[in-house]
């Protein structure tokens, strides 16, 4: 589509300040599948074949003619028919892990081809990588929901249950499911259970609030990236590496650059969330059945809780926040099953199985250094906030009978526990933003390393007194 590659370079160039043509593509796709959902929802739910066979279709057009990402579509293509393989052919009490080793090597590889292209190319490229990841959480979540369904229901969670599927679903519904549309390029990651109850949604009521549930998203999305147009280019994390220019500033006005940089930076990912997330509702994704009185349902299908990243009080609400559909994976598929459950009461085996499911996370993300300088620290700066609001949450705990001065003193609590957590928080995103081991440390060192020295006066201190 060399026609529209010569538009997007325009409109780049022209009012986007210089934006990757690559990346204004993926939202070009996202902003599609919104028409896209509207067709995909006048197809009747009595005709499944036909949605599943329309997602694929749809996601070729998108995925391969608009973003031209023809290699990344025959990985996904082979990968998906590997796994669906493996899910057929392996004995069931391995096939879950099997798939879980064979998906994550195959995204290994994607993610080492594009680290070798991009260090000859010297840019940072929006590749297919980035959808491989969506699919990855989804044929590895399938996997295992696959193997729930084989248990008995007794020794499953309340998630297990909900999402356990009693037989390996045929090949066009596995792929409607691994290819769907809305979703594919940016997320949001969903269970094959959710993807079933949009299929057969069939209440006129429920569809018709699908078009302002989903164009608030939109809209949510467009506000999003004028803030990244607008701030993304002068406030960069990049900037905070240069000597010349964290020699001349403050303490103070390092850390102010620093949180304004990481708003900056996340509200790229906000724009494509959001309207990947708009467009995933348009088709019915996230209807949950119907209340008693004939009300429809819906799940939470948000990959990102922007509240809760920019105005959470404490770390784990802004880590809890960011990211949802991977948390959700690491969580159910990972933490509950690769670790031990049982060590979870340990604090010591409790953080050992912390490490090891960020670990898990850095390397679904890539090989970039800046990818486990953040998550390991991430996962200590975690264990280091729960041990202080362990500590000290009860001294400023409130009941009726509190008084006027201990009210103020918890807003002054949880206004030091936002200020604390977002600067936290933007600190140990800095190295994957830039991804580079030298620069990242030279931020840190900017910031005079503040983060891991506070994580490490608290395992200490707090060891000491027995805490």
């Amino acid at each position: 589509m060399q026609q529209l590659n010569q538009a997007l370079e325009w409109l780049s160039r022209s009012y986007l300040g210089g934006i990757p043509v690559d990346r204004i593509a993926t939202v070009v796709g996202v902003l599609l599948s919104y028409a896209l959902a509207h067709a995909f929802q006048r197809i009747p739910a009595r005709r499944p074949a036909a949605k599943h066979m329309f997602s694929i279709v749809s996601t070729v057009f998108l995925f391969g003619l608009v973003q031209e990402q023809y290699t990344g579509l025959l990985h996904l293509t082979v990968g998906a028919v590997a796994l669906y393989g493996l899910m057929r052919l392996v004995n069931r009490a391995y096939m879950p892990y099997a798939v879980f080793l064979a998906a994550m090597l195959h995204l290994s590889y994607s993610h080492v081809r594009r680290q070798l292209n991009e260090h000859v190319s010297g840019r940072v490229e929006l590749d297919y990588t980035g959808a491989q990841m969506v699919f990855v959480i989804k044929a590895t979540s399938l996997a295992f929901c696959i193997h729930d369904g084989q248990q008995p229901q007794a020794g499953l969670s309340a998630y297990q249950r909900k999402n356990a599927i009693s037989q390996t679903p045929d090949v066009l519904e596995y792929l409607g499911y691994v290819f769907f549309f809305p979703g594919f390029a940016v997320g949001p990651a969903f269970e094959m259970a959710t993807y079933r109850r949009m299929v057969a949604l069939d209440n006129a009521r429920a569809q018709s609030q699908l078009p302002r549930r989903a164009y608030a998203k939109l809209f949510q999305g467009v506000l999003w990236m004028a803030v990244f147009v607008a701030y993304g280019g002068t406030y960069t994390f990049q900037a905070l590496s240069e000597r010349q220019f964290y020699a001349q500033r403050s303490f103070p006005a390092i850390a102010l650059h620093l949180c304004v940089a990481g708003v900056a930076a996340r509200a790229a990912y906000y724009t494509a969330w959001k309207m990947g997330e708009g467009a995933c509702i348009l088709t019915g994704l996230g209807f949950d059945g119907l209340d008693k009185q004939g009300n429809a349902l819906w799940m939470d299908i948000a990959n990102v809780h922007v509240r809760g990243v920019e105005l959470g009080s404490s770390l784990r609400q802004l880590i809890d926040s960011w990211n949802i559909g991977t948390n959700t994976w690491l969580r159910h598929h990972v933490y509950l099953r690769l670790a031990s459950q049982q060590a979870a009461a340990k604090s010591r085996a409790s953080t050992r199985a912390t490490v090891l499911t960020f670990l898990v996370s850095a390397w679904w993300h890539g090989f970039y250094p800046g990818y486990y300088l953040t998550f390991v620290l991430a996962a200590l700066a975690a264990n280091a906030a729960r041990i202080l609001r362990r500590n000290l949450h009860a001294l400023v705990a409130l009941d009726e009978h509190s008084s006027a001065t201990r009210r103020t003193v918890r807003r002054a609590y949880d206004v030091a526990g936002w200020i604390l957590s977002k600067y936290t928080l933007d600190f140990v995103a800095a190295p994957f933003m830039v991804l580079s081991f030298g620069t990242s440390l030279r931020i840190w060192q900017a910031n005079c390393y503040v983060v891991p020295l506070a994580v490490l006066a608290i395992f200490v201190a707090f060891s000491g007194l027995g805490a």
